[in-house]
């Protein structure tokens, strides 16, 4: 069962507002027509996963689907991020900069997510390519991470730069080095733009 289209507009308010403190209107056409960014391409992704997900489409439907999924591909390879369609993604993701981001299509994001360039979340190629992780709510992937496998990574977690994350993260952490170890604790205070302001 996939989104409605409700569903769909306010997610993407709340991607715009977690990466621009703005969620207006103006804000999300200019950013939607105008725009190469990861905030374009989160608009386009969220879109297109809203038509991948409907049981029946008609023929505009169907056109309108394949015209944004190829402004989706394009932002993909101008941003360097590897996103699939059909993902579970929560409202509130963040991409600050683009660069070198790969997450396997099988895993699943809560929500106010934020990942940062050059990481990577995908299987454990000597174990399953089908076992990827899943994420909760308010995580925050630094720059380089590694986050592989089939495992849990709870609530409010901070996963450090250049990390590499084999086993499941508890709430309330963070994590860095390689293999990945806890090293602190955190609250939320690190999540910005959480809260929606038009």
């Amino acid at each position: 069962m996939g989104m409605t289209w409700k569903e769909t507009k306010e997610y993407i308010k709340r991607d715009v507002y977690r990466n621009l403190e703005s969620c207006s209107t103006k804000t999300i056409v200019r950013e939607f027509l105008f725009k190469r960014s990861t905030v374009a391409l989160l608009i386009h992704f969220r879109l297109c996963h809203y038509y991948a997900r409907l049981e029946k489409r008609n023929v505009l439907q169907f056109l309108l689907h394949g015209i944004l999924y190829l402004r989706f591909q394009r932002l993909q390879e101008h941003c360097g991020i590897e996103l699939n369609q059909r993902m579970q993604i929560g409202y509130g993701l963040r991409l600050p900069h683009k660069g070198n981001i790969v997450i396997h299509p099988k895993v699943e994001i809560g929500n106010d997510c934020e990942i940062m360039q050059g990481v990577t979340i995908g299987n454990n190629i000597m174990k399953s390519r089908d076992e990827v992780a899943k994420i909760g709510d308010q995580v925050l992937i630094c720059a380089g991470a590694k986050v592989i496998g089939g495992i849990t990574i709870g609530n409010t977690v901070i996963i450090g730069a250049n990390a590499v994350v084999n086993k499941s993260v508890p709430d309330h952490t963070i994590v860095g080095g390689i293999p990945a170890k806890i090293i602190g604790k955190c609250d939320d205070r690190f999540v910005i733009n959480k809260e929606m302001r038009e």
